[in-house]
């Protein structure tokens, strides 16, 4: 049996952040994003879906462990605000189950504070009318998604978000960070100094730094709380976009974890040679079975396991919840 490792998990997508821009800041100029590295486990090579690398698409990857195509995949290819009606589950024709259905269904609090408001497409999928019935323990509802949030402007975001974790934390929330993103469309996924897109990333180095702040001064969440920061996508400077799939710039991400339950100064492929593989330059197909490499689909299941949760029905990337963030005891 899995034993509990956190009491409190966050998952915080930095959208469009590349990896190599983390690299370029270094510990001087990303002092926090290096705390998470020295004192987590992490990589510079995750992977994003294999067909899509967008924002929606791979929100649902992250929140339903399932990549977007095929049988098994969530469906989800939009990548705007959905219209009235729009759904995760009608637009499969099937229910698609999430994180939050799992934290939910077992008693925890969840939150989700975007800083898109396409965000919502979640928060009307997990709902009081679409979401599934809850037959763990005692029901705690159809509504998956305790608590919604929608503001633009990040700095604000994360304040109402630590205003709400002040009053009760979340056992599993998402915090949805766009700055990257933004600045890389309106000017180039530049990785110079004093670029726009490299200020951004470092506005992501100091909210996280802000968020390490709180938890180490909140007596509830201090030692009992696992952090997951992932991206959806990188980016490109010439073309500033990220649509094309196969395009080892859109399809490179971070992945780093770092609090209860992880280890310290830990390369994830490193840790997982069994269950994942290093993929180098390329991103290789679902159907290498025994050569996955380590993708922002694995969050999901990877927040449940830490939380001693067992993983999202219907979910096919860590199902098994095999990414390991701490050396095993041999």
């Amino acid at each position: 049996e899995e034993t509990q490792k956190a009491e409190y998990v966050i998952m915080i997508s930095c959208d469009g952040l590349r990896p190599d821009a983390v690299e370029f800041l270094g510990p001087k100029w990303a002092p926090n994003f290096y705390r998470l590295i020295n004192e987590g486990a992490h990589t510079h090579n995750a992977r994003t879906d294999f067909d899509y690398t967008i924002t929606l698409p791979n929100h649902t990857c992250m929140l339903t462990g399932r990549g977007v195509v095929g049988e098994t995949g969530h469906a989800w290819t939009e990548n705007n605000t959905p219209k009235i009606g729009q759904m995760i589950h009608r637009n499969k024709k099937a229910y698609v189950s999430s994180a939050f259905d799992v934290a939910h269904d077992h008693g925890l609090r969840t939150g989700l504070f975007s800083s898109k408001d396409k965000f919502v497409v979640y928060d009307l999928s997990y709902n009081e009318r679409s979401g599934k019935p809850d037959t763990t323990g005692e029901d705690n509802g159809k509504d998956k998604l305790d608590d919604y949030h929608h503001n633009d402007k990040t700095e604000e975001l994360i304040k109402t978000y630590m205003d709400s974790l002040q009053k009760a934390p979340y056992g599993l929330s998402m915090l949805h960070l766009r700055d990257p993103d933004t600045s890389g469309h309106a000017h180039g996924w530049d990785i110079t100094s004093k670029s726009i897109y490299i200020y951004a990333v470092s506005k992501m180095d100091w909210i996280v730094g802000k968020l390490l702040q709180f938890i180490e001064s909140n007596e509830k969440m201090k030692g009992k709380t696992a952090l997951i920061l992932t991206a959806d996508h990188g980016g490109r400077l010439e073309t500033k976009t990220h649509t094309k799939s196969d395009e080892k710039l859109n399809f490179t991400i971070p992945l780093y974890v770092w609090g209860a339950g992880v280890g310290a100064g830990l390369e994830l492929y490193e840790i997982n040679p069994n269950t994942r593989k290093e993929p180098g330059e390329i991103n290789p197909t679902y159907d290498l079975a025994e050569a996955q490499p380590i993708r922002n689909g694995d969050i999901g299941n990877l927040a449940l396991y830490l939380l001693g949760l067992p993983s999202i029905e219907g979910s096919t990337i860590n199902a098994k919840q095999n990414l390991k963030v701490k050396k095993s005891k041999d």
